[in-house]
């Protein structure tokens, strides 16, 4: 079994850098040999010659450290000129998303909505008031018992009524049903559907605690009142024609 080999992400020294540390080694190892040859009884080599190598050593060494610092200007030069890219990069894109243009669609929004839940609660009241005519008409329900549900089907002229824990329904015949499906649950079921077709996104390491009872509150909302939002949506799409 063989193991893979693991490669660093160091930079490869520049060339001059790995010449100069070349002839810095060179040096070093001329230097000990000459040391050495010392040691052994050699009298052919001169204190000259082992100031010479000291001193090309030395040198070396000096030409090693200038052409590493020279390297690090250099990549210390690159490293800015990248970091003043990307910060002008990032003020472009900065410039091109306005915080005042994403408040005045904020203002539009929240505008939208509040007419939309003025208008769901005018819409509430209204089938909530005609059931509650209804029935003190004697007018039969069109939930509950049987016996509450005698008579003939509902029409336009001979509407049906009922008033549970979801709210009134007035059923008016052929799919004409007004229920007071309640504005939690249309807004519930209205940021849903955004967040199916669009996409609500939370903050980076921000929990989903703000639009998980929302999303659980519409999948009972839709459970409920699907067959009455589905027909206000294609009584919408009708009236888009």
């Amino acid at each position: 079994m063989t193991t893979a080999t693991t490669t660093t992400d160091r930079p490869e020294p520049a060339p001059e850098i790995k010449q100069a540390e070349q002839e810095a080694a060179e040096a070093e190892q001329l230097l000990a040999a000459l040391e050495e040859r010392v040691r052994d009884g050699d009298e052919h080599v001169t204190a000259q010659q082992l100031a010479d190598a000291r001193e090309l050593g030395r040198f070396a060494t000096l030409r090693a450290e200038a052409a590493r610092r020279k390297a690090d200007r250099a990549a210390a030069k690159a490293a800015e000129q990248e970091r003043q890219r990307k910060t002008e990069r990032a003020l472009a894109l900065l410039a091109e998303q306005s915080p005042r243009a994403l408040a005045a669609t904020y203002a539009t929004a929240r505008d939208a909505l509040s007419a939309f839940l003025t208008a769901s609660n005018a819409f509430d009241d209204t089938v909530t008031k005609a059931a509650a005519l209804l029935q003190s008409a004697g007018a039969p329900q069109c939930a509950g018992t049987p016996e509450d549900m005698q008579g003939p089907s509902a029409s336009p002229t001979a509407p049906r009524w009922y008033a549970g824990f979801s709210g009134a329904t007035v059923d008016l015949g052929q799919g004409g049903i007004r229920h007071a499906d309640g504005a939690a649950a249309r807004l519930s079921v209205l940021l849903d559907d955004l967040d199916r077709t669009t996409g609500i996104r939370t903050a980076a390491g921000h929990p989903e605690f703000t639009r998980t009872p929302i999303i659980d509150q519409a999948r009972r909302a839709r459970g409920a009142l699907s067959p009455q939002l589905d027909h206000l949506g294609a009584t919408l799409d009708g009236a888009a024609k």
